[in-house]
């Protein structure tokens, strides 16, 4: 596929130079997405989903599709991928201006929910890019998402986007998004950028278990600390 994801001169070398001259000319998981036939950039970034009842009994799935302000690596970071920020508020725009979004399993086949029908709702707030979308219950494709969602086997997300503002430093290894235009969230079978922590609406509402603890990184571990300083408040 063509790349036409607004990437720096510098940074296609780069790439090319790490990885091959087909590297760009390929889809890669947790790097770019294939949105109605059109390149888009799709960022795996963030965990723990939520189902719950809304309140007319449909199953809900709740998440963050992205943290704001939590730096992480695309394309193996530097020296020949570059480490990534989407700023504060950069979905607002595209969520104030009612682009058609989708809730999809891994960016592809039948839509779950959309903005298009209400199904779909999402708010730009202190964290990140919040959503939550109403299940069709007698809908088995989607009853079977849900299902893996609530026994863990699911617990990420991802959306696609393009980006329409950005900053890069000076030699390319670091990439800052300041507006976006969203074509979806996603849940999606695992994750392949490291994964920021979230809080769920109704869901995580105390400190991670010790279990939960082991592994994690303090910025990490400061990213869950703030989320539910930020939810409490």
């Amino acid at each position: 596929m063509t790349d036409l994801r607004n990437l720096p001169d510098q940074v296609r070398d780069r790439l090319a130079q790490g990885y091959g001259n087909d590297y760009l000319s390929e889809r890669h998981r947790g790097f770019d997405a294939n949105w109605k036939g059109a390149p888009a950039e799709e960022r795996i970034t963030a965990r723990r989903l939520e189902v719950r009842a809304a309140s007319d009994g449909s199953p809900t799935i709740a998440g963050y599709a992205t943290i704001y302000d939590y730096v992480y690596d695309v394309a193996g970071g530097p020296p020949f991928g570059w480490s990534e920020t989407i700023g504060a508020g950069a979905a607002a725009k595209s969520i104030a201006e009612r682009d058609d979004v989708y809730l999809f399993f891994d960016h592809e086949g039948l839509p779950l929910a959309s903005t298009k029908d209400g199904s779909l709702s999402m708010e730009s707030d202190k964290i990140g890019l919040y959503n939550e979308s109403r299940i069709d219950a007698s809908s088995p494709y989607s009853m079977e998402i849900v299902r893996r969602v609530q026994s863990g086997a699911l617990d990420s997300m991802s959306f696609a986007f393009r980006a329409l503002l950005q900053e890069w430093n000076d030699d390319y290894t670091e990439r800052r998004i300041l507006e976006l235009k969203l074509y979806d969230v996603s849940v999606v079978s695992f994750p392949a950028n490291p994964a920021t922590v979230v809080h769920l609406r109704g869901g995580l509402t105390a400190a991670p278990s010790p279990a939960e603890l082991i592994g994690m990184d303090l910025t990490t571990a400061q990213a869950m600390a703030d989320a539910l300083r930020l939810r409490a408040s």
